[in-house]
C-alpha cells in the first residue's frame, strides 16, 4: 500500500512540475495544440518521469495536508520556473518587435484602425512570435526542455521541498534574454535610426511640411526590407535566445 501511495503521489508531483509548460496555455508552448493533447502529453510525460525518477520512499510530510500543499506548491514553482525560460525568449522579442514598429511608424496604425489600438501584438511582433514558435519546434528545443526538466528529478526529487530560487541568477537570466531579443531586430533599429536622421533633417530644412506623414511609407519599406534581409540569421539568433534561458536554467536553481 506504501508503494501504490508514493506512486500516486510522485505522479501528481510530476504533474504539477509539467503543468505550466505543457498544460497552461498563457506559458506552454503547446498553446496551439487541442486541450485533449495537452492533457494527454502532460500525463505520458509525468509518468515516463516518475518511471526514470530514482527510488524514494513515503516522506512522513507527504502525509499531512501543510506538507503535502507545500510540496505540491515547490513544484508548481519549479514548473513555473521551467516555464519562464520559455516565456523570456518570447517576451523579450516581442519588445524588440515592438520597439522596432514604433520606429518604423506601423504602431501608427491605430490612428487609422481604432479598433485595433487595444491589440497587444504589434504586426512585427506577431510576425517574430509565429518565427519563434516554428524555430522553436524546428531546432528541436522543445526535446532540449524536456531532458532537462526529466533529468531535473536526480537533482531536485519530486516532493523533496528541495528548490532553492537565486535572485541574482533570475535577474542575469532576464537581463541577458531581453539583451539577446534585442539583437535580434538591432539591424532594422539602426537602419530605421539612420532614417530618423535624414527624417530630422529634412523637417529642420522644411518646416512647412508634414514630414512625418510624407516619410511614413519610406520607413515601413525600409523596416520590412532590413527585416527581410536580416531572416536568414534569425534561427541561429532565436535558437542562442533559447539556449542561452535554458542554460541559465541551474544557476536560478541555485546549483
Amino acid at each position: 500500500m506504501d508503494a501504490l501511495q508514493t506512486l500516486v503521489v510522485q505522479l501528481v508531483f510530476a504533474s504539477l512540475r509539467y503543468l505550466p509548460v505543457i498544460a497552461i496555455p498563457s506559458l506552454s508552448p503547446l498553446s496551439w495544440a487541442p486541450g485533449i493533447i495537452r492533457v494527454c502529453v502532460l500525463l505520458s510525460m509525468a509518468w515516463l518521469t516518475v518511471i526514470a525518477s530514482p527510488a524514494m520512499p513515503f516522506q512522513p510530510a507527504w502525509g499531512q495536508p501543510v506538507g503535502l500543499m507545500l510540496a505540491c506548491g515547490s513544484e508548481l514553482l519549479l514548473g513555473l520556473t521551467f516555464s519562464l525560460a520559455v516565456m523570456l525568449p518570447q517576451a523579450a522579442l516581442s519588445m524588440g518587435a515592438s520597439v522596432a514598429d514604433t520606429q518604423a511608424g506601423l504602431s501608427a496604425a491605430s490612428l487609422f484602425n481604432p479598433s485595433g489600438m487595444h491589440e497587444s501584438e504589434t504586426i512585427t511582433g506577431t510576425i517574430f512570435m509565429l518565427a519563434a514558435t516554428v524555430l522553436f519546434f524546428t531546432l528541436n528545443l522543445h526535446l532540449m526542455l524536456f531532458e532537462m526538466m526529466a533529468a531535473s528529478v536526480h537533482v531536485l526529487p519530486l516532493g523533496a521541498l528541495a528548490m532553492h530560487l537565486d535572485v541574482d541568477a533570475f535577474m542575469a537570466m532576464l537581463g541577458s534574454s531581453f539583451m539577446l531579443g534585442l539583437a535580434v531586430v538591432a539591424p532594422v533599429i539602426l537602419g530605421l535610426f539612420a532614417v530618423d536622421l535624414g527624417v530630422a533633417y529634412a523637417t529642420r530644412s522644411m518646416p512647412q511640411a508634414n514630414v512625418y506623414f510624407l516619410a511614413l511609407p519610406l520607413k515601413i519599406a525600409i523596416a520590412l526590407l532590413l527585416l527581410a534581409m536580416t531572416l536568414r540569421f534569425a534561427p541561429s539568433l532565436v535558437g542562442r535566445l533559447y539556449q542561452d534561458a535554458f542554460g541559465r536554467l541551474p544557476a536560478v536553481f541555485g546549483a
